[in-house]
């Protein structure tokens, strides 16, 4: 664990033009989208939904990037359970609503 908590540390510190983190935000946003696109069977996003997808992943890279570079009290699994209670409401409807998620299947 602690080798890639350096890693990711070291990650998080450049902030060249093309930076770890910035690859992780774009990735993280999109997948968030595919995601929600495949649950309400739909292929475009009303844009509230995009604007949460997109604030909820800057903000978890934003985060995860201060907790590596100025935080080493708080674990991971603590950081991890912040982020899950910090998520927008209509994220946690479409990624967590069980009766949804059932359908899907």
């Amino acid at each position: 664990m602690r080798q890639e908590f350096i890693f990711y540390k070291r990650a998080y510190d450049d902030v060249s033009q093309n930076a770890l983190w910035q690859y992780m935000l774009e990735y993280f946003v999109k997948r968030y989208e595919v995601i929600a696109k495949e649950k309400l069977n739909t292929d475009v996003l009303d844009t509230q939904l995009r604007y949460s997808i997109q604030l909820y992943c800057y903000g978890c890279v934003g985060m995860t990037k201060e907790w590596l570079l100025n935080d080493n009290t708080t674990s991971a699994e603590t950081v991890v359970k912040m982020m899950f209670a910090s998520m927008p409401n209509d994220m946690r409807n479409i990624f967590f609503d069980k009766n949804r998620n059932e359908d899907a299947e």
